[in-house]
């Protein structure tokens, strides 16, 4: 846990997702760079255990033997092992997952490419990853080969991890951004906690009846270095017909109005008192979500997952003060009424395609983003199925009532430009001077459309 502060008052061990996979990590990064760098034998590359399965006179599975390696994410690390556990007693394999930290984990992956590394049967797959590393470092699952049924995922979560038309991963989860907020607080100051505001202008002028001491009306994390571009995008993609970047990736599209609209946008909020003032770096979606469930702050963007902590589906790691019918949940306010912007958050895992043990990989990987467990993930509240068949159960919507929302939601923009390059740090750089008031929203957009140009003429020099 962090031990930075936050705003006037001080909010000292706030969660965040460096802190929470840095616990979970069981390779420290020297050490792997250090076995990285060490040439493999053949006979080191050799998968252990039984890669392909028997099946024995009652049609059981039995992958006795088999020990999967899985390279994970800190959202989807803790449902994968659930997912493992089950699937050990089933199968008797064995699955370890390892949580590898966001800031190493381009440099682990780019190093199994160079390597060709083996030792590594399932990987973590995410837009920004698939649009980096594509068939590099992924087996295409939409081959025959494998024999897919994609059909029973959720949509839009397949072209986000794909790369070229070719399956990168199958999803874990159908996640996606949403606005929570707290009813009782709303309520409070004159607001229908029932259908609070769609367009951050109205939001806006509440900024006062929303603010009590410490707490303010919204805490998005402006500072931190971590993810800040998907908080500019849900003001982009709100914007009819607005885009980030081309289609090929190779050209800006926010070097117009809506671009500018977009961190005006944002300007007003914060000039309106209505963001959280003085986060540090180190306060991340995690470290706000916490802050909701303290009762700090009276709404804030994230994912569906924080909902679900705010309303106690995980006391032991992310306690709640908060009763369950006093969080709210809506789409993402607009830049202008009757729009909504959003960005996917949909993750998975693909098989290593130097991978050796590719039955055992798939079956479990299957498993874990197949109906039954899908059923067990989303019912108890941790991340909406990726199962178009569980997300529209009457069980599973009895207890997850943001469904409709999600569903709404994920009509709209959800575009989050996965690229063979990071194109966020140049826009994280403008959010930050443009949260301490060191530049203007025209400053920041200028800055942020030549830094995001040159990383683009780099990639393509390169």
């Amino acid at each position: 846990m962090t031990d930075k502060t936050w705003g006037a008052g001080g909010q000292p061990g706030l969660p965040t997702r460096r802190s929470v996979v840095r616990a979970a990590a069981v390779t420290p990064f020297a050490a792997w760079l250090l076995s990285a760098c060490t040439p493999t034998s053949d006979d080191d590359k050799k998968p252990s255990g039984n890669s392909s399965p028997t099946v024995d006179a009652d049609g059981k599975v039995d992958f006795s033997g088999t020990t999967l390696q899985v390279w994970s994410g800190s959202t989807v690390a803790p449902p994968a092992e659930a997912a493992a556990k089950e699937w050990e007693a089933a199968t008797g394999g064995k699955v370890v997952v390892t949580a590898v930290p966001f800031e190493e984990r381009s440099i682990k992956f780019a190093g199994l490419v160079t390597a060709q590394d083996s030792s590594v049967d399932l990987l973590y797959a995410a837009g920004a990853f698939v649009g980096r590393f594509g068939d590099r470092l992924y087996d295409d699952l939409s081959s025959p080969d494998f024999g897919v049924d994609t059909s029973i995922y959720v949509p839009a979560t397949l072209p986000v991890l794909s790369n070229d038309g070719k399956l990168c991963g199958l999803p874990m989860h159908s996640e996606m951004m949403v606005y929570i907020y707290n009813k009782t607080m709303f309520e409070a100051a004159g607001l229908d906690p029932d259908a609070p505001p769609d367009n951050w202008a109205d939001l806006y002028a509440a900024s006062a009846a929303l603010t009590d001491g410490d707490r303010y009306g919204c805490s998005i994390p402006w500072a931190t270095s971590l993810g800040t571009g998907a908080y500019y995008l849900v003001y982009l993609n709100s914007i009819p017909d607005a885009e980030l970047l081309s289609e090929d990736r190779t050209q800006v599209l926010f070097d117009n109005d809506a671009g500018i609209e977009a961190f005006a946008q944002i300007e007003a909020g914060m000039k309106a008192g209505f963001f959280t003032p003085g986060l540090s770096a180190d306060v991340e979606d995690y470290a706000t979500g916490q802050m909701f469930n303290d009762g700090k702050t009276a709404s804030m963007i994230n994912f569906a997952e924080l909902w679900g902590y705010a309303t106690g589906s995980n006391q032991a790691d992310f306690p709640t003060t908060l009763a369950p019918e006093e969080v709210g949940v809506a789409t993402v306010p607009g830049v202008s009424a009757g729009n909504t912007g959003s960005v996917n958050g949909f993750e998975g895992f693909g098989l290593n395609k130097f991978g050796k043990q590719k039955a055992a990989a798939l079956h479990f990987l299957q498993y874990a983003t197949g109906p039954t467990y899908q059923m067990e993930m989303n019912l108890a509240k941790t991340l909406p199925s990726s199962n178009s068949a569980v997300l529209s159960s009457p069980e599973v919507q009895e207890v997850y009532p943001i469904g409709p929302v999600i569903a709404a939601e994920g009509q709209a923009n959800l575009n989050r430009y996965a690229s063979p390059y990071d194109w966020e740090p140049p826009i994280s750089e403008a959010l930050l001077k443009l949260y301490k008031g060191d530049a203007t929203a025209q400053e920041a957009h200028e800055s942020a459309v030549e830094g995001v140009k040159n990383i683009i003429d780099e990639y393509l020099a390169g």
